[in-house]
């Protein structure tokens, strides 16, 4: 089980994007800001002597670019507020460093010869299978899951079915659940593992557990030590 999520972590996701947004609607803001001042100097450059353009529709031209230059403004100023909370939201993740963390997902590090992840088993099963995969993508531990209805943990001593200990690196894992009527569905799991490090990408934080990056909005809390059934 986790608890005790640091505040925050939720927005990461959505800042990132937004950034994204406000990024382009400058670029094409300050594009169409270019092609108005370029027209404007044109028009007034080759007006008619005998007929200057209408003062009415000079003021408007002037108010129009007024606006695009405020909404240029007020996008900088999106992007600004929005680094300042990436900036926040780094500062808090320097509270994860050195903890034990559950992230949703299915990779996993494998840290000192063990690691530990869970399962949500959403209704009674027949029966349900662990497969746990290195990074080449081939099968080196399997085994048989747990069927009641409930959030199960696992912690793996990092062996494979053979007994021998496998390196540390990173890890996937996929729960599979069987039905009584044979019906079969992946189910949903959580990692855990220390943060070893954080990083920031693209306006988004993420945390490194031994070498597997976790986005901050993908944390589910900091890990109290459950009853967990132990694999070989």
């Amino acid at each position: 089980m986790a608890t005790d999520p640091l505040a925050a972590t939720g927005a990461t996701a959505s800042t990132s994007a937004d950034a994204s947004k406000a990024g382009a609607s400058r670029n094409k803001l300050a594009k169409d800001l270019d092609t108005f001042l370029t027209l404007l100097t044109t028009q007034l450059k080759y007006q008619d002597p005998l007929s200057p353009m209408d003062s009415t529709q000079f003021t408007n031209q002037l108010v129009q670019f007024a606006n695009v230059e405020q909404q240029i403004q007020v996008n900088t100023n999106l992007e600004t507020m929005i680094g300042l909370q990436s900036g926040n939201q780094a500062a808090l993740a320097i509270g994860y460093l050195g903890t034990t963390v559950e992230a949703e997902g299915g990779s996993f590090p494998l840290q000192d010869g063990v690691a530990s992840f869970g399962y949500n088993v959403p209704q009674e099963l027949a029966s349900s299978s662990i497969v746990i995969r290195d990074s080449s993508g081939a099968v080196v531990y399997t085994a048989q899951g747990e069927t009641k209805v409930g959030q199960k943990e696992f912690t793996w001593k990092g062996t494979d079915n053979f007994g021998f200990p496998l390196d540390d690196g990173t890890y996937e894992v996929s729960v599979t659940g069987r039905t009584a009527d044979g019906a079969e569905n992946q189910l949903v799991t959580t990692v855990t593992g220390t943060v070893t490090g954080i990083e920031t990408r693209d306006n988004q934080v993420y945390l490194s557990l031994g070498g597997v990056d976790v986005a901050l909005a993908n944390i589910k809390g900091v890990v109290k030590e459950p009853t967990k059934t132990t694999a070989p």
